[in-house]
């Protein structure tokens, strides 16, 4: 399935809920490029523990080279993490959204420079996607988002550019990444990891999905982790 309604602009979207995590204002140079067919995230903390509904999310990507010689797709993940724990920590377990694969067109053709911004508006969330985001939906206090790239060809080159740490919100400066049907928990050996992102939501549904959630929230925790190293 193709996801074609999603938005790539040269800057981030307008907010349309609260800020629940934020982590686009401090770009350190750095980039964590994909293989294709790789896939790979961030466990995120919201910055609220007020039960929350999603509204729209971005995150920023990148590619050195003005052109794609393959036609280049991504498909977008948010999980639970109420998967087999990995060195004490659950993993990415239960899959509440999905877009399935969508066109990535290069950031230089949105944005004049080699990073761009993806787009996810709620009419994006709620329909035309391998898994919808069901309205009634509660964000769990802490989840995972994944990326995957397929298609490149030749020289193609996609990464996912490091901020600092977020404004809004927290992680743990690691990463997930799925391989042999398994997650694996790691850190880089060079840079804290930490994409640019940014969750937007609201405590109530938006009037156009009205619905009644499960309300409930879990105390936000932040450890240490023992972790793989890897690059």
């Amino acid at each position: 399935m193709v996801a074609g309604a999603v938005t790539i602009l040269g800057s981030s979207a307008a907010v349309r809920g609260a800020v629940l995590y934020q982590d686009n204002a401090s770009a350190s140079g750095q980039v964590m490029n994909v293989a294709n067919n790789a896939q790979f995230g961030q466990q995120i903390w919201l910055g609220t523990l007020v039960p929350e509904y999603l509204t729209n999310f971005s995150f920023e990507y990148y590619s050195p080279y003005t052109t794609y010689s393959g036609s280049v797709q991504m498909d977008v993940r948010l999980y639970e993490n109420n998967g087999t724990a990995v060195n004490g920590y659950a993993s990415p377990g239960t899959l509440f959204y999905d877009s399935g694969n969508f066109t990535l067109t290069d950031p230089w053709s949105v944005s004049g420079t080699n990073s761009a911004t993806v787009v996810f508006q709620l009419s994006d969330l709620l329909s035309g996607n391998t898994v919808n985001l069901n309205p009634s939906f509660v964000l769990p206090t802490n989840f995972t988002f994944t990326v995957s790239v397929s298609g490149m060809q030749g020289a193609d080159q996609v990464g996912l550019p490091i901020f600092g740490a977020p404004s809004v919100g927290a992680n743990s400066a690691d990463y997930w990444y799925y391989v042999g049907g398994n997650w694996e928990l790691l850190t880089n050996s060079t840079y804290s990891v930490s994409f640019g992102a940014q969750f937007l939501g609201t405590p109530t549904p938006e009037p156009s999905v009205i619905c009644l959630g499960a309300m409930g929230a879990a105390a936000l925790t932040i450890m240490v982790r023992r972790r793989q190293r890897r690059g």
